[in-house]
């Protein structure tokens, strides 16, 4: 209710404005007001005068209620993901705490009651609920840093192929009852000009999603082919793919689109956006491609280097903000 008065009220009062403006000068046209108040010389009627004014008002006042709209647009925007953080806040870092309380708790007090299994169970459930609230933690602790931070990137030369399997790594140990196939495709000593904790930060969330998605013994893929300048990754999975109209809100973190995995896995909504964030950062884009019951591809691109660590430099200084995402299905 508030989003559609707040402006209506903006919009009254610069419709009053304006109004009042053309008013004034079509009444000092007729009425000569600085003759009559003021003892100037008399000047005769000139309505063509006067409707060239009245067109550069309008013309004005066209230009500033579309600013206004703008920025209301731009300010609803920021109100949303205020409140969606809150949310992510507030419900999903809640979930794996209380997870990982519970099993604690449990572990502790009964400890020498449980078998074998049962504690290597406990404890299995104990190191995803950290490591998933971890992950959700780096992944607000980073958006905000990219909402905050107006400083540009420090990229340095990052070796996918290394970063890639560590990434494959920590996935394996997450979901190893899924029994899904990691797979990294990508050819050694690949280097792009990146930030490596945003490129880690991106590899995590895609893949993790990706495996989300996949149905037990499923496969997901992560490749990376040179194009020009640029390096294109696409993380490929055979899961459940996404419908048309998750794939239009699939970036917006006004809809924060969060459904269960597979496996009744739960998330934040908050990966995808975060990765288009970072790889617009550094100068890359992201796409999505996706068909119900028959799978997802993700790719992004990013600056191409020969050189691994800091002593990479860019042949072009990379854009902190790409081209909008796209989202593409089959």
């Amino acid at each position: 209710m508030s989003k559609s008065v707040v402006p209506r009220k903006i919009l009254i009062v610069e419709a009053v404005g304006f109004a009042l403006v053309i008013l004034f000068l079509w009444l000092n046209e007729f009425l000569d007001l600085p003759h009559k108040f003021l003892k100037a010389r008399s000047t005769p009627v000139n309505t063509i005068e006067s409707m060239f004014e009245t067109a550069i008002v309008l013309v004005l006042a066209i230009v500033v209620v579309l600013i206004t709209n703008r920025m209301i647009r731009r300010l609803h925007g920021a109100n949303a993901e205020k409140a969606r953080l809150f949310d992510v806040i507030a419900h999903d870092l809640r979930a794996p705490f209380t997870s990982l309380i519970g099993n604690t708790e449990l572990l502790r007090k009964n400890y020498a009651e449980l078998s074998d299994e049962e504690r290597r169970s406990l404890s299995s459930g104990i190191f995803q609920a950290a490591d998933k609230s971890q992950g959700l933690l780096e992944n607000l602790l980073l958006w905000a840093q990219v909402k905050v931070d107006s400083t540009p990137p420090s990229p340095e030369g990052v070796d996918l192929y290394e970063m890639i399997d560590a990434c494959l790594s920590q996935q394996r140990k997450l979901f190893g009852a899924k029994n899904i196939s990691l797979i990294n495709s990508a050819p050694r000593q690949t280097y792009v000009l990146a930030e490596p904790d945003a490129v880690r930060s991106v590899l995590r969330n895609l893949v993790s999603n990706a495996v989300k998605y996949s149905r037990p013994g499923g496969t997901v893929e992560v490749q990376a082919k040179p194009r020009g300048g640029k390096v294109r990754v696409s993380v490929v999975d055979s899961g459940v793919g996404m419908t048309k109209s998750d794939l239009k809100q699939v970036f917006q973190m006004a809809t924060r689109l969060s459904t269960a995995g597979t496996a009744g896995e739960t998330g934040s909504g908050l990966g995808l956006i975060l990765a288009r964030e970072l790889v617009q950062r550094n100068g890359g884009k992201i796409r999505i491609r996706s068909e119900v019951d028959k799978g997802t591809t993700i790719a992004f691109t990013l600056p191409k280097t020969r050189i691994k660590g800091k002593a990479a430099k860019p042949k072009a200084k990379p854009a902190s903000a790409a081209a909008d995402s796209v989202t593409e299905q089959d």
